[in-house]
């Protein structure tokens, strides 16, 4: 569990840079054109042609292709950390994984953990609580919004941490046709807690101001979801690869340490 947490979170850091880059070239043009709307918006005399072009044209005009240094670096910066809490995360879900299906291969495991960690932690999240580019919410309510929106996740990730928990039990103590029964039970037991947590946890939505194109809406939130799916992932996969090559390396060049006689 230390080797691949250690693993995990240093793939973190690295494929996050790597998604960033990908970030970068698609998500950030879109989070600066609404910084561009947004300012038209407090200037319609100045930008009303602005804003009507955008609202004529494709959802990602060439004007806005042109980013902020900071606006990047600090997009490669974020991502670098949330890579260091996934692959902490995905350290814990793959052990568990390992531990519910001792016959799957790690690539197997990998892939399974990668998955659910991207549901539970990210997709799911993002369905109760939509991401919006910057200039859409109210300060008022920011903090609200944030403090729902880290209690979905944690609920929602512990509950695929028990899904996994959960057929781990039944793969030890049943057998035969009853362990499909179980099966279903504890798929079951999830979709009543993600039901509920659904319901429970608040919403707390801000309204779209009228400026907002709504391919510019569609384009952040799809960009996002694509790029956390390539940093669950790739974390999974790199992890893995990388702890397989490691002790294939060590098995064809053992270490003795006992001199020759």
């Amino acid at each position: 569990m230390t080797r691949i947490l250690s693993t995990s979170i240093v793939m973190g850091v690295l494929v996050g840079l790597l998604v960033a880059a990908y970030m970068n070239i698609f998500n950030v043009p879109v989070m600066e054109w609404a910084i561009e709307l947004e300012g038209c918006d407090r200037d319609r005399a100045g930008c009303a042609e602005q804003l009507a072009e955008a609202e004529e044209e494709d959802p990602l005009p060439l004007a806005f292709l042109t980013s902020l240094g900071v606006q990047r670096i600090g997009m490669s910066f974020g991502l670098a950390v949330i890579g260091i809490l996934f692959g902490a995360i995905f350290a814990g879900l793959y052990h568990l994984m390992r531990n519910a299906t001792p016959g799957w291969s790690p690539w197997a495991w990998a892939a399974v953990a990668g998955l659910l960690g991207f549901w539970g932690v990210s997709m799911y999240a993002q369905l109760k609580f939509p991401l919006n580019p910057p200039g859409i919410g109210e300060d008022s309510t920011l903090l609200a919004r944030q403090g729902f929106q880290f209690l979905f996740m944690f609920v929602s990730g512990v509950a695929v941490a028990l899904v996994i928990y959960g057929v781990g039990l039944v793969n030890r103590s049943s057998e035969g046709g009853g362990r499909w029964i179980r099966y279903a039970g504890v798929g079951i037991a999830y979709a009543v807690v993600a039901l509920l947590l659904a319901y429970a946890v608040p919403s707390v939505r801000d309204a779209a101001p009228e400026w907002l194109p709504p391919g510019l809406t569609i384009l952040f939130r799809t960009f996002t979801a694509v790029g956390h799916f390539l940093l669950w992932m790739g974390i999974a996969f790199a992890t893995v690869g990388y702890r397989i090559y490691r002790e294939r390396d060590l098995h064809a060049y053992p270490q003795s340490g006992v001199a020759a006689t």
